[in-house]
C-alpha cells in the first residue's frame, strides 16, 4: 500500500510538473522535478521531463545531460536520436529552435514506456506540420483506442477518460483528408 501511494504521489508531481510547463513556468517545473528525483533519481518520466524544461529554458548542456542519464537509466539507445538532436542545436545557436521533442522517436519512446497520453500530444505537435497528416491521425486514433483500453502509465483512470474525451473532439475537428 504504501509503494501504491508512494508511485501515486509521484505521478502526480510529474503530472504537476508538466502542467507547469504547459503554463510557462519552466523553474517551478523543473523545482517539483527536481524534488522527485531526489526520491526517485531513476524515474524516467521524470528525467524526460527536467530534460525538456531545460531544453525550453534554452540550456541544452542540461537538456542533453539529463537525456544521458535518462539513456543509461532506461540501459538502451531510445534516447539517442533526441540526444543528437539537441547536440546539433547546440551548433546551430543562433537560427531558430526546432521543436526537438515533437518527433516521431520521442513519440515512440514514450508509446513504448506507456506514456500514451504523453505520445498522443508529441504526435498532436507532429499534425500540425507533418507532410503527410493522416498517417499521424491515424497514429493518434491508434493510441487513443489503446489508452482506452490499457490506460496509460501513472495517469489515473479518471485523467485518462478526461483527456480521451478532448482527444475524442480533437480527431472530430481533424476528419481525415483535411
Amino acid at each position: 500500500m504504501k509503494f501504491q501511494m508512494a508511485t501515486a504521489n509521484t505521478s502526480n508531481r510529474v503530472d504537476r510538473a508538466e502542467a507547469l510547463r504547459r503554463d510557462g513556468c519552466i523553474q517551478e517545473g523543473l523545482k517539483v522535478v527536481e524534488q522527485t528525483l531526489a526520491e526517485t533519481p531513476d524515474h524516467a518520466r521524470s528525467l524526460l521531463l527536467k530534460s525538456r524544461l531545460f531544453y525550453e529554458q534554452g540550456d541544452l548542456p542540461q537538456a542533453i545531460e539529463a537525456l544521458r542519464r535518462l539513456e543509461r537509466t532506461l540501459g538502451g539507445r531510445e534516447t539517442r536520436p533526441l540526444v543528437t538532436a539537441l547536440e546539433r542545436l547546440k551548433d546551430h545557436r543562433g537560427s531558430p529552435r526546432p521543436a526537438a521533442f515533437a518527433t516521431e522517436s520521442m513519440a515512440k519512446l514514450l508509446t513504448q514506456q506507456g506514456y500514451l497520453l504523453e505520445a498522443l500530444e508529441v504526435y498532436r505537435q507532429l499534425f500540425e506540420g507533418a507532410p503527410n497528416p493522416n498517417e499521424i491521425r491515424d497514429e493518434i486514433l491508434r493510441l487513443k483506442t489503446l489508452a482506452a483500453k490499457e490506460g496509460s502509465r501513472e495517469a489515473a483512470k479518471e485523467r485518462v477518460d478526461c483527456e480521451l474525451e478532448t482527444w475524442q473532439s480533437w480527431l472530430e475537428d481533424h476528419p481525415k483528408g483535411t
